[in-house]
């Protein structure tokens, strides 16, 4: 007669978990590895060296930190590219200083395919081979996804935490840390998901939302007792629109503003009016996702919201755009009406294909001489979202307006 022990069966969970889990993680993070040195140009296979940039950035101002020098003054060598976070995340990145850079690119890597597979996972993807085979065809096939494993960006790191804060691993999980403290993390390393502090107030759940702002506040401090210079540099210069980066008007550019640079001009007048209609769609995104969450179909709330922090970001280059991986989880696995599913599935198709940067040329101001139909490529992403937005709001005002109705009808 075999005896099971307490210590036999932990072992033998923790072996499962550990097989589980290497199926889940390994194929998209060899197949990661494999097409890495092909995403960004300048990458070489052999010796494997990638080209990512954005990474490097983050080594540089860590390493300049230290020294006692302005992370913000901070270039890489060839591509001359600057630091542009807050100033929490270089102290939240100080372990980057140390050990070989190569390192920290097979680090960064596993890391951005395990908050990709856990998105998918929280998201309602089974788990075991299936996810695991998801999670290649998503590195694989989706141009944000991808990309932001090539430069080495935050872009996954940031959506798996807000996705751990609203959508647990199961239903009734115990959590560890009060919810909230991942959104208010992510918002005070890049300022976009505060929008979710907004979409939680609106399910509801004001907890999350004022441990949101508290966890955001507490970070924020964090960073500018470290680096106080730094911190008002930042909040007022960089977080104004002084990014040292591409101009809005750059095909790159998949926001809301980057259309009307595009359509119009670079004038106050446009960049205001443009910022203006960026915030209401992003308002009634968080109004109509906040209905949606109430109906049970949370991914596709999350997802929603996820996709107006970008088209209401007055920068949102293609890679910013990760959040259409819950979106296609939600067109496949809810039961949203027929032509939202449609729609917001042709957005995912159309984003992960990524033809702006495909088909059209860039850079030099060439975006000035679009024809109608190059417009309409470089635009048609952004306009897909506000359609699928406002669609959306006119469906729940026609919902309303027919209860309001038969309720009167009954009295």
């Amino acid at each position: 007669m075999t005896v099971t022990t307490p210590a036999r069966t932990v072992t033998s969970s923790r072996a499962r978990t550990a097989r589980l889990l290497a199926v889940e993680l390994l194929p998209p993070f060899v197949v990661a590895l494999l097409i890495l040195p092909f995403v960004i140009a300048h990458g070489k296979f052999w010796p494997w060296q990638p080209s990512t940039i954005d990474l490097q950035v983050y080594v540089y101002a860590v390493k300049d930190m230290l020294a006692g020098k302005d992370i913000f003054a901070t270039t890489t060598p060839f591509w001359n590219l600057y630091f542009i976070y807050p100033p929490i995340a270089a102290v939240l990145m100080v372990p980057l200083a140390f050990g070989p850079y190569i390192l920290w690119q097979l680090v960064w890597t596993f890391l951005l395919v395990l908050a990709q597979q856990s998105v998918l996972r929280r998201c309602g993807v089974p788990r075991g081979w299936k996810l695991g085979l998801i999670g290649v065809a998503v590195v694989v096939a989706m141009e944000p996804i991808r990309t932001t494993l090539g430069y080495g960006q935050v872009n996954t790191l940031l959506m798996a935490l807000v996705v751990a804060d609203l959508l647990p691993d199961a239903p009734g999980e115990r959590r560890r840390i009060p919810q909230g403290t991942l959104i208010g993390l992510a918002a005070a390393i890049k300022l976009t998901p505060a929008l979710f502090v907004l979409f939680a107030f609106s399910i509801g759940k004001v907890r999350t939302a004022v441990t949101a702002t508290i966890s955001f506040a507490v970070f924020t401090g964090i960073g500018a007792i470290f680096l106080w210079r730094e911190t008002l540099t930042f909040w007022f210069g960089l977080s104004g629109g002084d990014t040292r980066t591409a101009s809005p008007l750059y095909t790159g550019n998949q926001s809301l503003l980057g259309v009307f640079f595009r359509l119009g001009d670079s004038s106050r007048t446009t960049t205001l009016l443009g910022l203006a209609v960026a915030g209401i769609v992003a308002l009634l995104a968080v109004v109509v996702a906040s209905y949606w969450w109430r109906r049970g179909e949370k991914v596709f709330a999350v997802a929603l919201v996820g996709l107006a922090t970008c088209l209401a970001s007055p920068l949102s280059w293609t890679h910013h755009y990760v959040w259409i991986l819950p979106m296609a989880v939600a067109v496949f696995r809810t039961r949203l009406p027929r032509w939202v599913r449609v729609l917001a599935g042709f957005w995912v198709v159309w984003v992960s294909v990524c033809l702006p940067l495909a088909l059209l040329p860039y850079g030099g101001n060439r975006e000035r001489t679009y024809t109608f139909g190059q417009q309409l490529v470089a635009n048609l992403g952004p306009m897909l979202g506000v359609v699928l937005v406002v669609g959306l709001a006119w469906g729940v005002i026609s919902q309303s307006r027919s209860r309001l109705r038969a309720v009167q009808a009954a009295a």
